[in-house]
């Protein structure tokens, strides 16, 4: 039996889980060839928007998170 690769490791508060939800029309065909996900949130907040930014880099079986988060000012 082939093992199913998840896609979808991002930290999101347990709200993604897209691989028992969506069927794999929604995925990219050769799973084992993605390099990169995010997932990329803006959020309100006093004097401007916060962009947080969760990626997932993806190196064979193994993987590597980062959180990147930026403070966008509005005038």
């Amino acid at each position: 039996m082939k093992e199913k690769i998840d896609l979808c490791y991002l930290p999101t508060n347990k709200l993604c889980k897209i691989n028992n939800v969506l069927d794999d029309s929604f995925f990219p065909k050769e799973k084992n060839n993605v390099i990169t996900q995010e997932l990329i949130t803006y959020e309100k907040i006093k004097g401007g928007i916060k962009k947080t930014t969760f990626q997932r880099n993806f190196l064979e079986k193994n993987h590597y998170d980062s959180t990147r988060t930026e403070i966008l000012s509005v005038d």
